[in-house]
């Protein structure tokens, strides 16, 4: 009896051997596309591509990149009141300017590279995310339509048009973690569906809930 014990237990740790794959040996690549907001009611579109390889049991390796854009609006009026000088017809003409800043406008192109853990591998695979992220970002700020006045000579400027206002800066790039969920649905041996909830927390602008659903392959 214990030696059929220990053939039957020597045959199961062949088995299990036999087919757990080896780190690296298998790849896929998915294509994602969703939303993401800082707020309901400001909600702006994703897109991803993913790359992911197996790593030990239920973990793997993943990198990504992709574009999303995301606002993030002012909460109190910041009204900008500014002059400028120019010259018609040899005559110099003052203008003074005033508008509002309505938001701040992001459109970011991350890298991303993380570890994802599966539950396990059926029909539905439910799993949690971890990444760190390094986004380059192209930032602007959107603005009403700025009122006019021109003015014959400096002097006649209201004097909150001379103040000093310092622009402000925004950043061209930042760094990020990412914690996630999903559960992928498996359709055939060759193609899959994934659908995810992830929050982005960010060092230097806003941090943003992402909604998205891709296959991968």
């Amino acid at each position: 009896m214990k030696k059929i014990l220990i053939i039957l237990l020597f045959i199961l740790f062949d088995v299990v051997e036999a087919q757990e794959s080896k780190p690296f040996s298998n790849f896929d690549i998915g294509f994602y596309g969703g939303f993401n907001f800082y707020n309901i009611d400001n909600i702006r579109g994703n897109f991803l591509v993913e790359l992911k390889t197996n790593l030990i049991s239920s973990f793997k390796l993943k990198a990504s990149t992709g574009y999303f854009r995301t606002i993030q609006p002012y909460s109190n009026t910041n009204t900008v009141r500014k002059y400028s000088e120019n010259t018609i017809d040899t005559l110099p003409k003052f203008f003074a300017s005033k508008y509002n800043l309505l938001s701040k406008n992001y459109d970011i192109f991350p890298i991303t590279l993380g570890i994802q853990y599966n539950f396990y591998q059926s029909i539905f695979s439910p799993y949690l995310l971890i990444e760190l992220a390094y986004n380059f970002i192209n930032a602007s700020i959107e603005t009403s339509p700025p009122e006019v006045w021109s003015y014959n000579s400096i002097d006649e400027i209201p004097d909150e048009f001379k103040e000093n206002q310092k622009d402000e800066k925004l950043p061209d790039n930042s760094y990020g973690i990412i914690l996630g969920a999903g559960t992928s649905y498996h359709i055939s041996s060759k193609l899959n569906l994934d659908i995810r909830y992830s929050f982005r927390y960010d060092n230097e602008i806003f941090n943003t809930h992402h909604f998205i659903v891709g296959i991968y392959f």
